[in-house]
């Protein structure tokens, strides 16, 4: 039995045990989960593949943290899981493989929805344009500075364009130490027009995770002046703001005045 075959055999015992005594059907389920299994196993890779400036390095992956990412993370073929799955695995690459300390971020990662690790990816993604655009330095390592940034979105962006769990998810995130603070309100634009916004503060450790996930965990305090890059084929906000004010302008411009006539 293949060293896969018996990594399933364990986690589903019942399942295999069964399949004798109730024929086909148990076994197509089984062939469909070794699919599904090799299909996430090798989307996890190729990410973390992808990830590595030089594959001809000499560098080998922690054996610790190699088996919890494949056990953890490849039962899953979406992409966001895949991409933050593989940057833990590229993130342990060393000259001897004796480096483990991506292992604490399994923990994390494991415990996160899909959507919840692609609110957490937007919410970074975001910040890091915002800070580099900004040209202004932020002491990520320092807790307090990285804390008091605010970062600002349009709701109903997040939950009807990208299909986020706003309400629900922003919470699961503070609770992972992964935001400092959030809230969700409504801002009165003029007569009967409101915009639902999400603000959001960061964590030094949410910046963590972000560099660990695009493989650049060692270049973690340049969060604030370098661009990080995009996963490939997530669909990103248009709307986000240091301020509610920007948001605003952003979300509804100002029409420009008309000309004034030639005297």
């Amino acid at each position: 039995m293949a060293e896969d075959e018996k990594k399933v055999s364990i986690a589903l015992p019942g399942e295999w045990a069964l399949q004798k005594a109730f024929g086909p059907a148990l076994t197509e389920i089984g062939e469909d989960l070794k699919k599904i299994y090799a299909k996430g196993r090798d989307k996890l890779v190729a990410a973390a593949y992808r990830k590595i400036k030089n594959p001809e390095d000499g560098k080998q992956a922690n054996l610790r943290v190699t088996r919890d990412v494949l056990w953890n993370g490849a039962f899953t073929d979406d992409e966001v899981c895949a991409e933050y799955f593989g940057g833990i695995l590229a993130s342990s690459r060393s000259a001897d493989g004796k480096d483990d300390d991506a292992i604490q971020f399994v923990d994390v990662i494991k415990s996160m929805s899909a959507k919840q690790l692609r609110l957490h990816y937007t919410i970074y993604n975001c910040l890091n344009k915002l800070f580099v655009a900004a040209g202004t330095p932020v002491n990520v390592g320092q807790g307090t500075e990285v804390q008091a940034k605010q970062l600002w979105f349009a709701q109903m962006e997040l939950t009807s364009r990208l299909g986020l769990k706003i309400e629900t998810d922003l919470n699961i995130l503070h609770r992972q130490g992964l935001l400092n603070e959030y809230k969700t309100d409504m801002h009165k634009l003029a007569e009967d027009k409101m915009l639902p916004y999400a603000m959001v503060k960061p964590t030094t450790f949410g910046v963590l995770l972000y560099a660990t996930a695009l493989n650049r965990l060692d270049e973690w305090r340049s969060f604030p002046s370098s661009d990080f890059g995009d996963f490939p084929d997530v669909v990103l906000p248009n709307f986000f703001a240091a301020t509610l004010d920007e948001l605003v302008k952003k979300v509804h411009p100002v029409e420009n005045p008309p000309s004034q006539p030639v005297q």
